[in-house]
């Protein structure tokens, strides 16, 4: 048997499917498992925000993009090895870390690493995406 969930609650889908389909624009863009998708992002994300503003600086370490609310996020395959790395590289670029934190990915950070934005935008309207989950029993 199988049902399709349409939803935009990604820790939803997260818990709930056995394959996620996510749609941009009405396109599906990516599917597969949950730990699939996961893996598009890489194993960890590093979030900062550095003094001087937010601008992204190379690390060799990962995809890096600026968020909407300033903050750098960073894909990286181990946070704990790339976090010293990241202060070093942010030292000799002169940029100053006031906060830093990581975490395993979500299918939040695998619908941003994809579509460059939050699936909430400010004031919690919804953005056009939307996650199909299917469940098989």
């Amino acid at each position: 048997m199988t049902i399709f969930l349409t939803t935009h609650y990604m820790e939803e889908a997260e818990r709930l499917a056995d394959r996620v389909a996510i749609i941009d624009h009405g396109r599906i863009i990516a599917d597969g498992t949950v730990e699939e998708l996961k893996k598009l992002v890489g194993s960890d994300v590093v979030y900062l925000k550095a003094e001087n503003g937010a601008e992204c600086f190379e690390t060799d370490l990962g995809n890096c993009v600026v968020l909407p609310d300033g903050r750098i996020r960073i894909d990286v395959s181990n946070a704990s090895e790339a976090i010293p790395k990241i202060f070093e590289a942010a030292e000799r670029k002169g940029i100053k870390i006031l906060e830093i934190a990581y975490h395993r990915p979500t299918l939040n950070d695998v619908f941003l690493h994809l579509t460059g934005r939050e699936i909430r935008g400010e004031g919690g309207n919804l953005m056009k995406g939307i996650t199909r989950a299917r469940i098989r029993r």
